[in-house]
């Protein structure tokens, strides 16, 4: 079903009443990806939003210094056995790399296929599946429900590595159908038995280089039930692709994926209702549940860039913390990436440790006293620096003249870069306030109170 100018999802003109402006380009940058510079800010607003958001659909690609330090890190974590340089590998391409959507898409994927190193306990295999997210973000939703079922750290963390036909576990068909495609009540308990059938076969075997590190699996022939089932109401020799297949074909999948979307794109605090989630359902099934021509529908849209979308989901700490990195884009010399891997860890958002098969509950739960108190020494450690942990004071002088900005004018342009002027009459008179007299000092002074203004907790 494609939009009509009468409905919500309609593609957004700008116009007087409605411009195209700072705060829409920044609600974009935030929603997909983790904040934008200054530069680029100001890039989308004279490109206009057409231009903005087909540009976050095509990426310059990494440089060839880039790749080879990514790899050369990857090779290390996978070597090494050492998880936190995994970590560090996915937060530089976060706060560095030139594709911060498939980035986004990465988190929320990870989320959704939640899985966690504490059982698998292979940083190859949680890398191998870090690199499968990455590769089908964007792409088909079957295909990557396809690469899942296969996908060896999945394997492990769902036990469908030791499911064999004389006897299937049903722990990956039971999250298969509630967490990953229909939701709960959208099926039986025969469904997960008979999907569970559909899935089984799977053997391990270690390699060389040792058990834990490198396990893969094979799918056994002997092992395979392929005997009749009776999946949703269809029957036949079913196989794992029939499974996805059969359970993509549902209405509930559509719909199950455009929540999910829409939750994580456009809004946290309030369930859409019929007259947003059908047409995007409807626009999911058009598009053959293909991931980016439904994130570009949505990105496009009226509602996204309606006052109902703006400022209404919590940044998790992953896009709080490298978000603010990226924003101010703190040089790689001064920044150290152990130390963002650590303070994400202790905000409630340990990459490649989400708490449960359900992923981070986000929303609300990532602030309270304890949480709120880590956001505020990270932007502390971020503006002043912080000696032991390798993180220099961020220069103010030196971002406004890389800005060709006056220092007088350094604290008024991070205002915009970081608010949009979205913050009230006193705390505005106290950030100004704070760097009236352009010394280095009294612009940190300012750019910590406006980092940790309410405001700046919303994407």
């Amino acid at each position: 079903m494609k939009s009509t100018t009468a409905s919500p999802w309609a593609r957004y003109e700008p116009t007087a009443d409605d411009p195209w402006d700072l705060r829409k380009v920044a609600h974009l940058h935030r929603r997909a990806g983790f904040g934008a510079t200054r530069a680029e800010l100001l890039r989308d607003v004279a490109a206009g939003p057409e231009a903005s958001v087909a540009r976050l659909f095509q990426p310059n690609p990494l440089s060839a210094e880039d790749t080879e330090a990514i790899d050369g890190l990857r090779q290390t974590a996978r070597a090494s056995a050492n998880l936190d340089l995994l970590k560090v590998c996915w937060l530089n391409r976060i706060i560095q790399g030139p594709d911060p959507l498939r980035e986004k898409l990465t988190l929320f994927w990870h989320g959704h296929f939640a899985t966690s190193h504490k059982k698998v306990e292979s940083v190859t295999l949680m890398d191998r599946q870090n690199e499968t997210l990455r590769t089908h973000a964007l792409g088909e939703f079957a295909a990557f429900l396809e690469a899942m079922v296969a996908d060896p750290a999945m394997l492990i963390w769902l036990d469908g590595g030791t499911s064999k036909k004389s006897k299937p576990n049903e722990n990956f068909a039971r999250e298969f159908l509630e967490l990953f495609t229909l939701g709960a009540g959208a099926y039986s308990e025969q469904d997960v038995r008979e999907a569970a059938r559909a899935f089984t076969g799977w053997t391990r075997r270690d390699s060389g280089g040792g058990f834990t590190e490198t396990p893969g699996f094979v799918r056994e022939t002997a092992q395979i039930d392929d005997g009749p089932k009776t999946f949703l109401g269809l029957n036949g020799r079913w196989g794992a692709g029939d499974i996805v297949r059969i359970t993509l074909e549902r209405p509930e999948a559509a719909t199950f994926l455009a929540r999910k979307l829409y939750r994580f794109l456009v809004s946290e605090f309030s369930t859409p209702g019929p007259e947003l989630i059908e047409p995007l359902a409807e626009e999911v099934k058009r598009s053959q549940f293909a991931i980016g021509p439904i994130v570009g529908f949505i990105l496009r849209s009226r509602h996204f860039f309606s006052q109902t979308a703006y400022r209404q989901r919590i940044k998790s700490p992953v896009e709080w913390s490298a978000g603010l990195v990226r924003t101010l884009e703190v040089p790689r010399t001064a920044i150290n990436p152990l130390a963002l891997s650590a303070a994400c860890d202790t905000q409630g958002q340990e990459l490649f440790v989400p708490p449960n098969v359900e992923g981070w509950v986000g929303g609300s739960t990532w602030i309270n006293s304890g949480t709120l108190l880590e956001r505020t020494n990270w932007a502390a450690d971020v503006v002043w620096g912080r000696a032991e942990n390798g993180l220099l004071p961020f220069d103010p002088l030196a971002w406004a003249a890389h800005s060709t900005l006056p220092a007088n004018r350094a604290l008024g342009a991070l205002l915009a870069l970081l608010l949009q002027e979205d913050i009230n009459d006193e705390a505005r008179r106290l950030v100004l306030d704070a760097g009236r007299d352009g010394s280095p000092d009294g612009l940190r002074k300012g750019l910590q109170r406006l980092i940790n203004c309410p405001e700046f907790q919303l994407s």
